[in-house]
Parts: C-alpha cells; structure tokens; sequence
C-alpha cells in the first residue's frame, strides 16, 4: 500500500490512478503530521451485488403483527 501526501496525489494522478487499476491501494494523508484522509481502492464489481441470506434464508418469512395499544395502556406501560 503506497502512501502520498495530496500535493503529490494531485501532481501524479494519472500514474496513481494505473497502479489503482493494477490492484495496489493508495493512502492520501493531509498536512504535516500526514493524517490519512483517504484510501483509493480498485473498483470491486462483486460488492455492488446483493448480497444473499445466509444458510437459514430460505426458510422462513418474518411475521408482522399488528400491535394495537391504546393511550392508558401506553401511559401505564412507563415507569
């Protein structure tokens, strides 16, 4: 992982940008003590797919009851 301050990042962007198409990720750090402000990371197609349920997905729908209470009971229910 490479390490560039943001003057740096911004004077060699397009060369950046070709190692981050390479697959190595890039750490932009801000002022003099570099703090790290942002990674710059190749493009991962798999991450913008849904994600499907775990083994148990397939078996079972959750169940939404309706909940009625009524003003007393509400009023009654705090400590």
């Amino acid at each position: 992982m490479k390490t560039v301050t943001i003057a740096e990042f911004k004077s060699r962007l397009p060369e950046l940008l070709e190692d981050v198409a390479r697959g190595e990720r890039i750490v932009v750090q801000k002022g003099r003590k570099r703090t790290n402000v942002a990674i710059l990371s190749p493009f991962d197609e798999a991450a913008l797919r849904p994600r499907r349920l775990g083994q148990l997905g397939r078996r079972g729908k959750p169940v939404f009851r309706d909940w009625e209470l009524s003003e007393d009971d509400f009023l009654a229910s705090r400590p």
